[in-house]
């Protein structure tokens, strides 16, 4: 590693340091897409720490999504070894980064954020991901319409171009995601949500979980958000999915260090052409 680059990775550590301290949690950055080898580097780093961990851990998370299964390693290894996680998205966390926010205790966000539809990415043989509600939907729309219609020519080679075994992996990688999302959320997120907000019943885990089913079939639903990259505002998470998310913009030295962080290491993996960066700094260590 160049001078130039130990000294950019010393200046993100201090900002890393400085947000855990302020949180008073270990502070673990996360910039990269959700595949294969992520996982690995969350652990090493987290057991880097050794005994010196918190309690607690804030992930300052930025991704266009990725892979489901990777997001549940990578969450169930910080849960192994952190009784609390909170997630930070200083620009945006997609599909599977979503899936991952929905996993924290808290979620914080300000005006410019956006998480983003659940639609999970599956790897097709070259490598690619691609996202697979796109092709159920493609499927789907095109099974209707035969019924209908006669498809044109190139709708029928379409038809025939999606195998079914294939179409069986993304209708499991749906299940799969809205199973976690229930999961997480009514295990972590609602562990607190004791009474509800207007008549103060007292909340059920039966209440909790179909909250957060509800909310996974919202965010599943690719008709309400037609694009697998729109993106969806903290207002909208709190105004039409009533979930609670905390604006870290009400902290000015918070706002500040998560917006230092982010330049700085967007900056440095746009020069230095890295798709994947991954860093810890012990709140215990000061």
């Amino acid at each position: 590693m160049s001078t130039v680059n130990y000294h950019v990775i010393g200046i993100s550590r201090s900002h890393l340091r400085e947000i855990g301290i302020l949180l008073k949690a270990d502070a673990l950055v996360i910039f990269s897409p959700m595949v294969s080898g992520l996982d690995a580097q969350v652990k090493h780093n987290i057991e880097s720490l050794d005994s010196n961990r918190a309690d607690r851990l804030v992930v300052i998370l930025d991704t266009y999504g990725g892979v489901i299964e990777v997001v549940e390693r990578i969450v169930n290894t910080i849960r192994k070894y952190y009784n609390e996680m909170d997630v930070i998205i200083p620009d945006h966390a997609m599909s599977a980064g979503t899936i991952f926010a929905l996993s924290a205790d808290n979620i914080y966000m300000n005006y410019f954020s956006y998480l983003g539809p659940i639609d999970p990415q599956v790897v097709q043989s070259d490598g690619r991901l691609s996202p697979a509600l796109g092709y159920l939907e493609q499927f789907n729309r095109l099974s209707d319409e035969s019924k209908d219609r006669e498809l044109t020519q190139a709708e029928a080679i379409l038809l025939e171009k999606l195998d079914l075994a294939d179409l069986y992996r993304y209708d499991q990688a749906r299940e799969h995601s809205v199973e976690l999302i229930e999961d997480w959320l009514s295990k972590y997120k609602f562990k607190s949500w004791i009474n509800t907000e207007t008549k103060k019943e007292i909340v059920t885990e039966e209440k909790r979980k179909s909250r957060a089913k509800d909310i996974a079939k919202q965010l599943n639903n690719t008709k309400r958000w037609h694009a697998h990259g729109r993106g969806i505002n903290m207002h909208i998470m709190k105004e039409e999915l009533k979930l609670k998310i905390e604006d870290f913009d009400t902290n000015d030295k918070l706002s500040s260090q998560i917006r230092l962080l982010y330049d700085l290491i967007t900056d440095y993996m746009g020069k230095t052409g890295l798709n994947m960066h991954v860093d810890i700094q012990g709140y215990k260590n000061e």
